[in-house]
């Protein structure tokens, strides 16, 4: 089965994610496997409009059904449901999937065509604080204004409200008995406390973080964090294993409930050009795992919209990409300054997927 316009199978998309899967989600892993050898299922993922992942938009919208209540034998295997889950690997989870997709296919469709891969890992805050201490450094502590694109629901914009442990993971690797003594900054006050490793690397970590001048985000779709059908779908988004991904959101939620982030809706490349002269340098645009939900034409255009705007400005870009070089789900993470009309990056870290580790490598 071939996606109109896509380059891949819709079974091939479903197995990288269930490779994507290996490791961390041993029920997702088994799934992704399972639909892609099964054309009911294929057929129904086929529902997801072109631009977003089936993948992870058809088990969200069944997991989004599973917390709202749905009964089913299915939900046994979810650890986000249930306190006793029955293991993927040994009791095969497909046939209860496959028959409650069916029975429920009304509904997902409804869900599929709807809702978009809007995941807020708040946990990626973890790589996203040295970068920010690091173009915070480049600008000589000027206060920054902050433009997230792709900010669901404008977690990961409020992250020096977060306080951070990081896990020193480096003495480890350097041949010692044990990892040193966790690093933790941020407010000695915040609520949310982001946990992470280091694993290499001498990230900048200042006890108290840079100052924001200013917090805006841009979404096709915006999540409003006061509503409670957002935040459920914000929910299912999380992997059912992930237990303190969960509790990290849900910390999150209620941190942001408080004072909601400002989140425009549109078309990044439509909204971005006014909201960047309406916004005071030294500005920081930044996403993390968005760029991927772009078409390659559209990922150029927004190269090229930075690269024009930003000449004569103090403008820096911050973006996380796939990266190749590890066995592990790792996104790299560069930093790109505008010059003479070109966007110049730079590699700063590497981070697992959901923010579990950093790997600093700019001075590598």
């Amino acid at each position: 089965m071939e996606r109109p316009g896509g380059i891949v199978t819709l079974s091939e998309r479903f197995q990288g994610f269930a490779t994507w899967c290996e490791g961390t989600s041993p029920l997702y892993e088994r799934l992704a496997r399972g639909v892609a050898d099964d054309p009911d299922l294929l057929d129904l993922a086929a529902a997801v409009p072109e631009g977003r992942s089936p993948p992870h938009v058809l088990l969200a919208g069944v997991h989004y059904l599973l917390l709202d209540g749905c009964e089913h034998p299915l939900a046994d295997y979810y650890a986000s449901v249930t306190g006793d889950p029955a293991d993927p690997t040994v009791d095969d989870p497909v046939a209860a999937f496959r028959e409650f997709c069916l029975e429920h296919e009304s509904a997902l469709r409804e869900l599929l065509t709807t809702w978009r891969t809007q995941t807020n890992s708040v946990r990626r805050c973890a790589a996203l604080y040295p970068a920010f201490a690091r173009v915070s450094a480049a600008v000589d502590g000027q206060p920054l204004s902050l433009i997230e694109v792709g900010s669901s629901a404008g977690l990961n914009l409020l992250w020096d409200r977060y306080a951070y442990e990081y896990a020193d993971e480096r003495a480890a690797t350097d041949g010692d008995e044990g990892p040193g003594d966790p690093i933790r900054v941020g407010p000695d006050d915040a609520t949310v406390v982001v946990e992470s490793s280091l694993r290499d690397g001498d990230p900048p970590l200042p006890v108290n973080p840079p100052e924001v001048a200013s917090r805006q985000g841009i979404d096709l779709n915006p999540l409003d964090v006061t509503d409670e059908s957002d935040a459920r779908w914000l929910r299912a988004l999380t992997w059912p294993e992930h237990e303190s991904r969960r509790r990290l959101l849900d910390a999150a939620l209620e941190r942001a409930r408080a004072n909601p982030p400002e989140i425009r809706a549109g078309d990044a490349l439509a909204v971005l050009p006014d909201l960047l002269d309406a916004t005071a340098d030294p500005v920081v645009v930044f996403n993390t795992q968005t760029l991927y939900q772009f078409t390659e034409d559209e990922r150029e255009q927004f190269r090229t919209l930075l690269a024009e705007n930003g000449t004569g400005r103090e403008l820096h870009w911050l973006s996380g990409e796939h990266g190749v070089e590890s066995d592990e789900p790792e996104i790299r993470l560069q930093w790109a300054t505008a010059t003479d009309g070109r966007l110049v990056p730079e590699q700063l870290l590497a981070y697992e997927q959901h923010g579990r580790w950093i790997r600093w490598v700019e001075d590598a």
